[in-house]
């Protein structure tokens, strides 16, 4: 059988082999009660399945079967990773590209598109403009003399940076990493204090992805303490990315990387970032905008993790994202929303937020596992409304 065609508790009964349901709920922070509900065939609460999955050490797509996210992938989507994949590590090892490499300025439209291919869902036109940039990339910088020599490196490094983005999406972990340690060796080899950071901040999104919720807490909190802005600065590109980095630190924190008093207080400075910020900021124009309104998101994202509905509810009525959040943010967010439905027993609402978003980023929430979540845990839906759903959001029934 597949992994995917077992059930939950078939699933979790494996991946805790060696240990008792005693030491995973010890380690979970959970009850016995709830790692009894599971292998009976029960459900839990996303805060419960987030907990149990990092206690395992492992991602909660592995625990609901879907666990190597490029699965799901179609035939297109692999090709472009398998390309991916290679432009990544030869540009890092300096294979010098087969065409001549165009300009700096032609570079950076470059890495613009495909930033944009990335937030939008458009995967398999991003491995393909990642397959070409990387090594012509790589080749502009090792041929740039000392003027460009600066600019150069931060198209490479920025290139590194959707690399890893994007095979974090595609559930390929070691790749996400490679990519983000070879942007970090340029970054500092060109002394882009800045750019490291940001790489930091992505990495420790990784490491969420990855269920190592303490390791992507420690990374972005001592990144942000090595960046601070002082009181009186007000360089934007700073704010966005200590702003990352503060956010990333409340989200792992919330998701059993620390204590959850240590999540707030996170998100605390968060939001004072974005209300100096004013506005969504993006450093250099590249990667997650950073600003009041995905400060917003996050607390929402933040108290679905803690399980404070009444928290969520309050977001939900006072947060409107516009034009200036990317689609794969404002999709994310809908998610959430879907979550706080369910919490509340109110099915059919939540089957028609996860409806919108499959509708909004049909590409993007292919390669999600909170769809899985909601699917399994609706109640009182219609059952061919599931199946339509389910499709859409490319997971099986079976988590039910």
């Amino acid at each position: 059988m597949q992994w995917s065609e077992y059930t939950t508790a078939e699933r979790l009964k494996a991946l805790r082999s060696g240990i008792t349901q005693e030491g995973l709920a010890e380690a979970a922070a959970v009850s016995v009660g709830v790692v009894r509900k599971l292998e009976r065939g029960g459900t839990a609460s996303l805060p419960s399945l987030l907990s149990i999955a990092s206690a395992l050490g492992t991602d909660i797509a592995v625990l609901l079967g879907q666990q190597a996210l490029r699965r799901s992938m179609d035939r297109d989507e692999r090709a472009a990773l398998r390309a991916l994949s290679g432009a990544t590590h030869d540009a890092a090892i300096g294979i010098p590209a087969d065409t001549e490499p165009g300009t700096v300025e032609e570079l950076r439209s470059v890495v613009q598109r495909a930033d944009a291919a990335y937030w939008a869902g458009r995967y398999t036109e991003l491995g393909a403009l990642l397959g070409a940039l990387l090594p012509e990339a790589r080749a502009r910088y090792d041929a740039s003399g000392t003027k460009e020599r600066e600019a150069a490196a931060g198209i490479l490094v920025d290139a590194f940076q959707t690399s890893g983005m994007a095979a974090n999406v595609w559930g390929s972990r070691d790749l996400a990493y490679a990519a983000l340690t070879y942007g970090r060796q340029i970054a500092v080899q060109s002394g882009d204090d800045l750019r490291d950071a940001h790489l930091a901040a992505t990495t420790a999104w990784v490491n969420l992805r990855d269920g190592r919720t303490a390791q992507g807490f420690a990374l972005a909190a001592a990144q942000a303490d090595r960046i601070e802005p002082k009181m009186s600065e007000h360089d934007p590109d700073r704010l966005s990315v200590y702003g990352q980095l503060v956010t990333n630190a409340a989200v792992a924190a919330s998701r059993g990387g620390a204590l959850p008093d240590t999540a707030r207080e996170y998100l605390s400075q968060a939001h004072a970032v974005g209300a100096r910020l004013g506005m969504e900021h993006a450093r250099g124009r590249h990667a997650q905008p950073y600003g009041p309104l995905y400060a917003g998101t996050q607390a929402m994202s933040i108290a679905v993790a803690l399980g404070d509905t009444p928290g969520a509810l309050r977001i939900m009525d006072t947060i409107r994202l516009d034009e200036t959040v990317p689609l794969a943010t404002r999709a994310r967010y809908g998610l959430d929303v879907a979550l706080t439905h369910l919490e509340c027993r109110r099915w059919e609402q939540a089957a028609d937020t996860l409806e919108r978003v499959c509708t909004m980023a049909p590409g993007w929430v292919q390669h999600q596992m909170l769809p899985g979540v909601i699917i399994s845990r609706l109640a009182g839906v219609s059952v061919s409304r599931l199946r339509v759903l389910a499709h859409a959001a490319g997971v099986s029934l079976g988590v039910r």
